[in-house]
């Protein structure tokens, strides 16, 4: 990775999907490193069909990039991965309190 940069990544286990953690530590995660650490652009990728984690990291600015096409293979099968991004300048625009807000 470039300096500045990070990737992100998110797992929860299936009994503590959908109710919201997710995206808790994800903008507790996004906050601290652009609030506290010298971050530039944080990267996601998943998986295409993972609506959840498309949905969840949309929802807290990231931006779809592009597509890597059959980048993934898993249990014998191929997957194409979404890599999303987020910007400094991005995140300050955001109007959502910041997690040391709450």
């Amino acid at each position: 990775m470039v300096e500045g940069t990070a990737e992100v990544y998110l797992m929860l286990g299936p009994q503590n999907r959908g109710q919201g953690y997710g995206m808790d530590a994800l903008n507790a995660l996004v906050d601290l490193a652009f609030g506290e650490l010298p971050m530039h652009r944080l990267q996601a990728v998943t998986h295409t069909d993972n609506t959840a984690a498309l949905t969840t990291l949309t929802n807290a600015g990231f931006i779809q990039e592009g597509v890597r096409r059959s980048a993934c293979l898993h249990r014998g099968r191929r997957y194409d991965l979404a890599v999303l991004s987020l910007l400094r300048t991005e995140w300050e625009a955001l109007t959502r309190p910041r997690s040391w807000d709450l």
